[in-house]
C-alpha cells in the first residue's frame, strides 16, 4: 500500500468506497470488506450522508454500517473517515441544499450514524454555482468553529470555484477547502455520458490546476466499472448497460491495447494499471475502490504498491 501525508494523517492511496453498504451490499459483506481493507493496510474510508438513503432525509445505511464497525473495533484513531453532505435530494438534483439548516442537519445525522463527535474530512457533495464561493466558505466555517469537522473538502466542484473559495478563505482567515473528490479514471468520461449534469469529471485543464496547487484529489469510479478488465478478458458483453453508456466509447476502446501492453510488460492486472494510473500522478491522488464482490476488493488491494513511471503515464495518455 502507498500512502500520502494529509496534515499529519497517513492516508492510503487506495480508499475504500462504502456506497451501497447496508443496501445492495449486505452488512455481512460490507463488514468482511472492511476487515480485509484494514488488514491490508488501508486507512481511508469514503462515505456520504446520502449513501443508502431510502427516502429524502432518511438515514445513511453506509454511515451506519461504518459506525457499527468502527465502534466495535475501536478504530477511530487508526482510520480516517471522509463523509459528504448537502447533496441534493435525488428527486430534484438541481435543487441545492447548501444552506445552514440542511448542512447542520446532515452533519448531525452523519455524526450520529458514525458514532463520533467530529469528522476527519467533510465534503460539500455538490456545488451551488448560484451562490458565491465566499458565502459557502463562510457557511462551512461554522463546522470548523463548532469542532464538528477537522478538514473541509468539496466533491464535484470545478477548480475555478475551489480557487475562488480558497482565495476568500485566505484573505479572511477562514478554513480553506483542502481536498477534492471528483470522477477520474484512466477511462475517459463526461457528465453527459455519465448521465448527471451536476457531476464533475477530470479534464486536462482541471488536472493541470490540481498539479499546480498540489491539491489532493479523491477519485471515484477509478476502474470505470471494470471496463479494461472485462475488455481484455474478452467479456465486453458482461459490462452493465450503465458501464457501456458511460465508458464504452471509441476513445476508451483505443486505450485497451495500451493497457494490455503495459499489463504484459509489468506482469500485473488491468485493475492494477487503472489504479496505479491515478496513484502515480504528480499531485496527491487517492483512488476510491468499491465493489459488491469481496474478491474484487482483494484483487485491487493486491496491486496497491504499483507505481507507474512518467514514461508509462505518457504511453497511456498519448
Amino acid at each position: 500500500m502507498k500512502y500520502l501525508d494529509f496534515f499529519g494523517k497517513r492516508l492510503s492511496q487506495i480508499s475504500l468506497g462504502c456506497d451501497h453498504y447496508g443496501k445492495t451490499i449486505s452488512e455481512k459483506t460490507a463488514l468482511e470488506q472492511l476487515d480485509i481493507y484494514f488488514q491490508q493496510g488501508g486507512t481511508l474510508l469514503d462515505t456520504a450522508h446520502i449513501y443508502g438513503q431510502d427516502k429524502a432525509g432518511g438515514p445513511s445505511t453506509s454511515e451506519m454500517v461504518l459506525g457499527k464497525w468502527l465502534h466495535a473495533n475501536n478504530l477511530y484513531r487508526k482510520l480516517t473517515v471522509a463523509s459528504k453532505g448537502c447533496h441534493p435530494y435525488k428527486e430534484d438534483m438541481n435543487h441545492s441544499r447548501i444552506n445552514e439548516k440542511d448542512m447542520m442537519l446532515d452533519i448531525s445525522q452523519s455524526l450520529d450514524h458514525l458514532k463520533t463527535d467530529c469528522l476527519d474530512i467533510w465534503f460539500f457533495h455538490r456545488d451551488n454555482p448560484l451562490m458565491g464561493a465566499d458565502e459557502i466558505i463562510d457557511l462551512a466555517s461554522l463546522l470548523i468553529d463548532k469542532k464538528l469537522v477537522k478538514h473541509l473538502g468539496v466533491s464535484n466542484w470545478k477548480t475555478d470555484r475551489i480557487e475562488a473559495a480558497n482565495i476568500w478563505a485566505k484573505e479572511h482567515g477562514r478554513a480553506p477547502f483542502e481536498i477534492s473528490e471528483i470522477q477520474w479514471s484512466l477511462a475517459h468520461c463526461t457528465p453527459q455520458t455519465w448521465g448527471d449534469d451536476t457531476l464533475v469529471c477530470m479534464t486536462e485543464e482541471e488536472r493541470t490546476w490540481y498539479e499546480k496547487q498540489n491539491m489532493p484529489v479523491m477519485c471515484f469510479a477509478p476502474q470505470a466499472k471494470g471496463l479494461f478488465s472485462k475488455l481484455l478478458a474478452g467479456k465486453e458483453e458482461t459490462l452493465s448497460t450503465t458501464a457501456k453508456r458511460r465508458f464504452l466509447t471509441p476513445r476508451n476502446l483505443a486505450l485497451a491495447p495500451k493497457v494490455q501492453a503495459l499489463c504484459q510488460r509489468l506482469q500485473v492486472s488491468p485493475a492494477a494499471v487503472a489504479m496505479a494510473y491515478l496513484t502515480s500522478q504528480k499531485n496527491p491522488t487517492i483512488a476510491i475502490a468499491g465493489s459488491s464482490r469481496i474478491e474484487q476488493i482483494t484483487e485491487t488491494l493486491g496491486g496497491a504498491d504499483l507505481t507507474l513511471t512518467e514514461e508509462d503515464l505518457l504511453f497511456l495518455q498519448s
